[in-house]
């Protein structure tokens, strides 16, 4: 027997209106939906697949109609007070990346939800994209040897093209915030970071500008490894690479064409081609129905999130290690961000 769902989309910016297109596509959810902004509304309905079952434009009377799960899309400082509230009303809740935007309120959230018994996950979809599954098995077996290093780069002005405010390039250090996205998966793959060194600066004749827009970092892990993780809103299209080499070999995966290579030490000029079952015309929505798949499942099942509040803080505590690095120019340990 099929098992109904109520899902409540809390926020109908361009990723809350991705996340209800895709939910009205299964037969086995309620969709409500909440925002203050009509024209956020009609947006919606021009994209969805059926007509939503419940709109509001007040967040408390959304709750009252008792979903089981909340999705958060708003901006990050609203993350917590409107989780909290979901918790408070007996929900699941899947809060976008970043968690939150505050250190201190991403823990008050983790500590409700655990106390209230209730799941939390956030919105990292990127642990569903098959390369970097892929990277993490092989990493995991063993074939690249000891790991020595990695990096990771994405370069996206389209984020800033896309934005329906200027929060991003009003917000200092927005990008570090955005992309955590990278931070995310370095620390699921490859471990604990232990420590950053970073830069950022403004550079280019661009009409949309972070503060900065480019950055890098290099971060020592826990394993001793080094990663150099380079992060800009300057290039477009956007681009997204990812590499990791060892003693006995070398990946180096383009997140954006689904080229993944495998390079074995010893094997002169020959990279394997590693084949990945990619739809490009399908390949992040699917990315958001695995995640939208997972999320049901751990609802019924009560199992755990793929993506936990407390990996959520992980990559917050990275990001703000990184900011501080940048701002004072010194090296940062990740465990003196509390």
């Amino acid at each position: 027997m099929t098992r109904n769902t109520t899902i409540l989309v809390a926020g109908l910016g361009s990723i809350g209106q991705r996340h209800s297109r895709l939910i009205s596509e299964r037969s086995d959810v309620t969709l409500l939906v909440c925002d203050p902004i009509e024209a956020h509304h009609r947006q919606t309905d021009e994209k969805v697949h059926r007509p939503v079952d419940g709109r509001f434009n007040d967040y408390t009377q959304a709750l009252a109609a008792k979903p089981d799960i909340v999705m958060i899309c708003t901006p990050n400082s609203l993350h917590v007070p409107m989780g909290l509230q979901a918790i408070e009303a007996g929900c699941d809740v899947l809060v976008e990346k970043p968690i939150s935007d505050s250190f201190e309120q991403a823990n008050r959230l983790v500590t409700a939800a655990d106390q209230a018994g209730r799941l939390l996950h956030v919105g990292y979809m990127l642990r569903f994209e098959l390369g970097l599954r892929q990277m993490k098995q092989i990493v995991a077996s063993g074939e690249l040897g000891e790991i020595a290093g990695g990096r990771a780069m994405i370069g996206t002005y389209i984020t800033l093209l896309n934005g329906k405010t200027p929060e991003r390039q009003n917000s200092p250090y927005a990008i570090v915030v955005d992309y955590t996205h990278e931070l995310d998966f370095i620390r699921w793959i490859l471990g604990d970071v232990k420590e950053v060194m970073s830069m950022g600066a403004v550079r280019g004749n661009l009409d949309l500008k972070g503060k900065p827009n480019i950055i890098q970092t290099v971060m020592t892990l826990e394993s001793g490894a080094l990663v150099q993780v380079h992060m800009d809103f300057i290039q477009y299209p956007q681009r997204r690479l990812i590499e990791i080499y060892g003693d006995k070999g070398t990946l180096a995966y383009d997140a954006q064409t689904g080229d993944l290579r495998h390079y074995r030490f010893g094997a002169e000029h020959k990279w394997e081609t590693l084949p990945l079952p990619l739809d490009f015309a399908q390949r992040w929505d699917n990315l958001y129905r695995d995640q939208l798949d997972a999320l049901i499942r751990a609802h019924h099942d009560r199992s755990a999130p793929a993506v936990s509040g407390q990996d959520g803080i992980e990559a917050l505590r990275v990001a703000h290690a990184i900011i501080r690095a940048a701002e004072t120019g010194t090296k940062v340990k990740v465990a003196d961000i509390r």
